[in-house]
């Protein structure tokens, strides 16, 4: 079976402002919980809870709202040691959490012409190179820390992070204060101001829990974490049968949807569409039997259900994807 992603491909090169990068991609790995019995070949990080545990690293791809590289290995390998090819990121916006963050990582990323945005960690302590907004410019050359007075909702500045040996690597650093603690919580990236706002940052970090929900999907909708054979070719092949599952969903659904029905792509979330996938997945395989993947009865009950692909409540609460379209 062959995939297609063109039309996603074309709506997501419409979004706003994220038309200027070649795609946006997220990385993020999860635990599959796995029978007791393959703890030896799968080895988990709690003995009591889950002594045997499959993880998934992932690279999704928001335009084709599915998995573009995945990886499973066992859950104790640290996640920064499990990489996709990084060429493929170039000129792309490229989203993941601290478990990856490293100054050298950054650099890397820089080097090859990929954009990020990710958390800063607490134990890194940049030198303030730069002023923007919210700091005074006699803290330049000082260590960002508790030390500096920090003023506003929004915080801006370059900082240098040391590099293992003498060198450093400068980038943009954006602090939020949190109203309740009063804390600021920052965030680091290379992309310039003249490409993105400070107060666009969180919304646009925020686009990382798609690939959270996508997790969350292929496991409670395509029985990803329903494992209960000690077989270890069974195991493997239901968790990628999740994740085909998944592909097919993003192929065939999102397609019809975007042309047929003409549902917005910024519209619909990882979530929702595993669920419309699991109320078609007994029609779809029987159209696969019969070789007959554009069976009509097929493409008629999806009619019938892409309004479920659409959160009833997107007017009070729209999709972080919705909420960075808006951003201009």
């Amino acid at each position: 079976m062959q995939f297609s992603f063109k039309l996603q491909e074309k709506a997501i090169a419409k979004l706003s402002w994220l038309s200027e990068f070649a795609d946006v991609y997220i990385y993020d790995a999860s635990p599959i919980r796995l029978p007791a019995a393959l703890s030896n070949k799968f080895p988990g990080n709690r003995t009591n809870h889950s002594p045997a545990c499959l993880k998934v690293s992932a690279l999704y791809r928001l335009s084709i709202r599915g998995i573009q590289w995945l990886k499973f290995t066992a859950q104790k390998p640290h996640d920064s040691k499990i990489l996709p090819d990084l060429q493929q990121l170039k000129g792309s916006l490229f989203l993941f959490d601290l478990g990856y963050f490293s100054h050298s990582f950054l650099q890397k990323l820089d080097q090859i012409g990929v954009w990020f945005v990710c958390r800063l960690k607490e134990n890194s302590v940049p030198i303030i190179s730069r002023v923007v907004t919210g700091v005074a410019k006699r803290y330049i050359g000082q260590p960002l820390n508790q030390k500096v007075n920090l003023r506003g909702g929004i915080v801006e500045v370059w900082g240098k992070l040391r590099l293992p040996g003498k060198g450093f690597i400068e980038v943009r650093l954006i602090g939020f204060r949190f109203p309740k603690s009063k804390e600021y919580r920052w965030y680091a990236t290379n992309l310039p101001g003249s490409m993105l706002l400070a107060e666009w940052i969180y919304p646009i970090y925020r686009l990382r829990w798609q690939i959270e929900l996508f997790f969350k999907s292929i496991k409670s909708m395509l029985n990803a974490d329903q494992i209960t054979s000690a077989n270890q070719n069974i195991a493997l092949s239901i968790a990628y049968g999740s994740i085909l599952a998944s592909l097919i969903a993003s192929s065939i659904i999102i397609e019809e949807a975007l042309a047929v029905a003409h549902v917005e792509l910024k519209s619909i979330t990882a979530q929702r569409l595993m669920m419309v996938f699991s109320l078609v997945a007994h029609n779809l395989a029987q159209c696969l039997l019969s070789k007959e993947i554009k069976n009509k009865f097929l493409l008629d009950k999806l009619k019938s259900l892409f309004h479920l692909l659409i959160c009833p409540n997107r007017r009070h609460r729209p999709t972080s994807l919705e909420k960075v379209v808006m951003l201009t």
